[in-house]
């Protein structure tokens, strides 16, 4: 009896084991590799480029686990979610965690162009537009680059090997963007242990990324258009960097083709993976001159092509070409003169808005639509200058040629301590991502001025006077066409302060009446006009502009409450008549035009305030109007921006109540300073 059971249970068992065995489930596959799209954001460039879009993997790492486990290896894709870039891991969340930043990781299967070149030779290259704030990436799992800063472009090669033989590749993008004192801007811990560093710290690929492909050279251009004199030809001074990404010699030559004239910018022989560059002025007779009234832009084409191929003059030399360059320029003159800001000659006045790449939806990854609201609602309020606090995405830049505004365009050295520009890494840092600013965006012109910094001290020390005499010389080397300036706040100064002679422009952030306690004199707005001739008596050769000024605002409420529509409204039509009474002041800007947000417990100085959002915007965060939006748009439409102020006598209405509080760390105030450097 006992052995027949068993003959029967022994064969179920084994039957129904496997069901009663733990269930693995299978590893995810990693999704089939798909091409680049041929649409292009931004069409100044090189030929051969694609975005890199579509599926992309992300895989948060709040523990910093991945570089242990190894995540950049291709493979399975378990952990991973689908999404796309560019896009920011935290937008939508306004924790002290996000804040502070962490650590996000991006995958991307992709199966390379097919290229129309079939010449022995080449190079892809992957461009990244903005990445916050460090960026690791790897390729087939192999390291092929790294990079800080959140506001610099960058590219790094893809070596062949890490490519298969089908053609795909796996591209993986650790990025870190928990910010330290040296990043710019700088993070920092507030006193109730909350994270700062300047406004909001989205993490992730906020810009696009490009593929691109190098044909035996891969060539970059440095175009920089100005008008000499009012009758002169236009000029486009024009410098191309060559690398040779072959393992043989080649000698290449150089044109540039502009308004239907071609300039030879000369001949460079390149050792196997050698750089040289070549350079040469344009000329363009009889303009048709760039400004905000008629912003006539010219198309400008270099061509690199191998010598030796075919004979015949260099409008001929087509089908030897390796490398090709494009953009769109305008000729026009930006100087200052006696003190004034000049554009095509004339001393203007100008009238704008701060602003920053940011929305309620994408956080700083904004679309195409996204952007152009923003430029849109800038010259709906009738301003002709924007400002931002960091390079604007190119495509911006494009837009803002087309539609002639002007812009202020300013490295993200904000309120960094004296103490780390002290440190010649972070010095160098700084000079780098100027260079690469100007590099970048020197065929634009909307781009009226390379701005250092923002608000580093009232006072500044020996670190910062380096900090602006080696930023000049940067400037001098790469454009001396266009004004040196930066942003300084407003503050108690010990007597004139030296370093600003090395500067063209000189931008003053004023909150008077605003910020500030009983006893300072910032609380009281009619100390403004004092205050500001003062600052013209020590720089009166240098031209000055109003860089930031703003109340919040998000309720009604009496006119003698901070934070009411009503004192914000009383608020811009005091300060903006003062201005209006310094004729010699060249423009003034209202920060910012919509809400943005700044950090978790953000004040602004609003009894009431709605953090992490700054409320000094003229438009709430989903772009409502708030009443001074019609003071100030009617302020700006009085005044006459592209032609001296008048000098006769100026209305100026009953100043608000004076600020009731000091400005919180990280705000609109001094940052940590170094001992002063006597004026001279």
């Amino acid at each position: 009896m006992r052995s027949r059971l068993l003959a029967v249970l022994v064969p179920l068992l084994v039957a129904v084991a496997p069901a009663l065995l733990p269930v693995t489930a299978a590893a995810s596959p990693a999704p089939a590799a798909t091409g680049p799209s041929p649409k292009l954001r931004v069409f100044a460039g090189q030929d051969d480029r694609w975005t890199v879009g579509g599926r992309w993997l992300i895989r948060r790492d709040p523990g910093d686990v991945g570089l242990a486990q190894h995540w950049e290896r291709p493979g399975s894709a378990d952990g991973w979610t689908p999404g796309t870039v560019p896009s920011v891991w935290n937008a939508g969340d306004d924790g002290n965690a996000s804040m502070a930043g962490g650590v996000a990781w991006y995958r991307r299967e992709l199966r390379l162009p097919r290229i129309a070149s079939t010449r022995a030779g080449g190079r892809w290259i992957l461009r990244f537009e903005r990445v916050s704030v460090g960026a690791t990436i790897w390729v087939g799992g192999r390291l092929i680059g790294r990079h800080r800063g959140a506001y610099e472009p960058f590219e790094v090669d893809v070596p062949a090997r890490a490519i298969r033989r089908d053609g795909t590749l796996t591209l993986v993008v650790r990025s870190d963007s928990r910010r330290t004192p040296s990043d710019f801007p700088p993070g920092s811990t507030l006193a109730d242990g909350s994270p700062g560093g300047g406004w909001w710290n989205d993490g992730g690929i906020p810009r696009e990324v490009v593929l691109r492909h190098a044909d035996q050279v891969d060539l970059r251009v440095q175009a920089t258009p100005d008008l000499p004199c009012p009758t002169c030809a236009g000029t486009v001074r024009v410098r191309a960097t060559l690398r040779n990404v072959t393992r043989h010699a080649r000698t290449v030559d150089v044109v540039a083709r502009i308004a239907g004239r071609a300039t030879s910018l000369g001949r460079v022989r390149l050792k196997a993976g050698a750089r040289g560059s070549v350079h040469a002025t344009a000329k363009v007779p009889k303009p048709i001159v760039w400004s905000p009234t008629r912003p006539h832009l010219y198309r400008i084409d270099v061509d690199a092509t191998l010598r030796g191929r075919r004979s015949g003059p260099l409008a001929d030399r087509v089908g030897d070409r390796v490398a090709h360059w494009r953009a769109r320029t305008g000729i026009r003159s930006i100087r200052v003169r006696a003190g004034r800001l000049e554009l095509n000659f004339r001393p203007v006045n100008l009238r704008g808005v701060g602003l920053h790449e940011q929305d309620a939806t994408h956080g700083s990854a904004l679309t195409d639509r996204g952007q152009d609201l923003l430029l849109e609602q800038a010259r709906e309020l009738g301003g002709l200058v924007i400002r931002g606090h960091y390079p604007l995405h190119p495509r911006m830049l494009e837009e803002a040629d087309r539609l002639g505004l002007l812009v202020w365009t300013e490295i993200p050295v904000y309120q960094v301590r004296a103490s780390e520009l002290k440190k010649r890494a972070v010095r160098l840092a700084a000079l780098r991502l100027l260079r690469t600013t100007i590099e970048t965006n020197a065929h634009h012109p909307s781009v009226f001025t390379w701005s250092v910094g923002n608000e580093l001290t009232t006072n500044p020390g020996p670190s910062i006077v380096r900090y602006i005499k080696t930023a000049r010389d940067v400037r001098d080397e790469l454009d001396p066409t266009r004004p040196l300036s930066y942003a300084r706040q407003a503050g108690v100064q010990r007597g004139c302060v030296g370093a600003y002679g090395r500067l063209d422009l000189i931008g003053l952030n004023d909150y008077f009446g605003w910020y500030g306690g009983p006893t300072d004199a910032l609380a009281d707005p009619v100390n403004l006009g004092p205050f500001l001739d003062k600052l013209r008596a020590c720089n009166p050769n240098e031209a000055w502009m109003i860089t930031e000024t703003g109340a919040e605002a998000n309720r009604d409420g009496p006119l003698e409450e901070h934070g009411t529509f009503a004192f914000q409204s009383a608020y811009a039509a005091y300060h903006f008549a003062v201005y209006r009474s310094r004729p010699w002041l060249s423009g003034a800007i209202w920060w910012g035009l919509r809400e943005f947000r700044v950090r978790p417990n953000w004040a602004g100085g609003n009894p009431r305030p709605t953090p992490p959002w700054h409320g000094k915007g003229l438009l709430g965060r989903f772009g409502t109007r708030k009443p001074a939006w019609d003071v100030l748009h009617q302020e700006f439409g009085a005044v006459d921006q592209l032609a001296p102020a008048p000098t006769g006598p100026v209305t100026i209405p009953p100043s608000p109540p004076g600020g009731i509080a000091p400005p919180g760390p990280g705000e609109e105030g001094d940052a940590p300073t170094d001992p002063p450097v006597p004026a001279g």
